[in-house]
């Protein structure tokens, strides 16, 4: 009711989780845009029930420091969601983790922008409830706590991908999306050499195999003379069936016995890359469209009776 007075978009503020960004986005969009609704109702409800919680919601929602930090995370999350989307795709292209990163670190966060943003939505919001953002406390904002915000951040993200990033990237030479697009072209014979060497020197050694002793030769580690040939060898299979999806094409290395003969060094390759968890959406989607069928009202029901529902 109070958003149709104020001829505000009719938005729920749902409450953010704690562990996926996307939501967080979400939240932080909606309570921006319907700023002006939450203190009216708030102040209302104070009005009208002396309630200490809306008052207290309604002093913090006050400040200005409250009002930049909201509008200031508005222009940040959704570029971080940007990775996390990146990240959640059901058919992930490992080749565009790591530009995705660089992408991100290069952005400047906050955009140029956010300052008349905030300064064009408290000038509503003035009027609204009389809350006023002066441009002191703004810049005095971007300084303690806008860029540190922003740098922290960006740090937490690249040393959580720093190390991965490049060979997560690499593993992409198997993708068939990526074959396509240099099959027929000059390209073609030097298809997946960088990314291959990118990978041998994070997991590969360079001397003989029959000279290798102790923990090297108990794991048996890839050697990079016999990688380079297997690999000049396979990739000319990768541009004969390029409908082959990725997954696909790493698991007939792993388990096909003609394959894992032929191509040793590139199976343990292949073992590695279905091994390593890029992403876990597919697998909490799975979780949550359970939860659309067993509810806590449904939470006793046997599997042969749910096909009911």
């Amino acid at each position: 009711m109070i958003q149709q007075v104020l001829q505000l978009p009719e938005l729920k503020v749902s409450k953010p989780s704690d562990t996926r960004w996307l939501a967080h986005e979400k939240c932080v969009r909606a309570v921006r845009m319907s700023y002006e609704a939450i203190v009216t109702c708030l102040n209302s409800i104070y009005e009208d029930s002396h309630d200490p919680v809306a008052l207290g919601l309604c002093k913090t929602l006050s400040k200005q420091s409250t009002i930049a930090a909201v509008y200031m995370l508005d222009h940040v999350l959704p570029q971080v969601a940007k990775l996390s989307r990146t990240l959640q795709t059901e058919h992930l292209d490992l080749s565009v983790v790591e530009a995705t990163l660089h992408t991100l670190n290069d952005t400047e966060l906050p955009s140029a922008n956010w300052v008349l943003d905030l300064l064009d939505g408290t000038s509503k919001l003035e009027e609204a409830t009389g809350i006023k953002v002066t441009m002191p406390s703004i810049v005095s904002f971007q300084k303690t706590v806008a860029k540190p915000f922003v740098a922290q951040l960006k740090e937490n993200i690249s040393c959580r991908f720093s190390s991965s990033s490049e060979i997560v990237s690499a593993f992409s030479i198997f993708d068939p999306r990526k074959v396509s697009k240099v099959k027929d072209t000059p390209a073609m014979n030097q298809y997946g050499e960088q990314a291959s060497a990118t990978l041998l020197s994070h997991y590969g050694v360079t001397r003989p195999a029959e000279t290798l002793t102790g923990e090297l030769a108990n794991r048996e580690a890839m050697v990079t003379s016999d990688v380079v040939m297997e690999w000049k060898t396979y990739r000319q299979l990768l541009f004969n069936k390029p409908e082959i999806s990725m997954i696909a094409q790493l698991q007939q290395l792993v388990s096909d016995d003609m394959m894992t003969t032929l191509f040793p060094n590139l199976s343990k390759l292949a073992s590695v890359s279905l091994s390593i968890p890029v992403t876990t959406a597919s697998v909490e989607r799975s979780f949550s469209q359970m939860k659309l069928i067993k509810t806590r009202l449904r939470s006793t029901s046997m599997t042969k009776i749910s096909p009911i529902y």
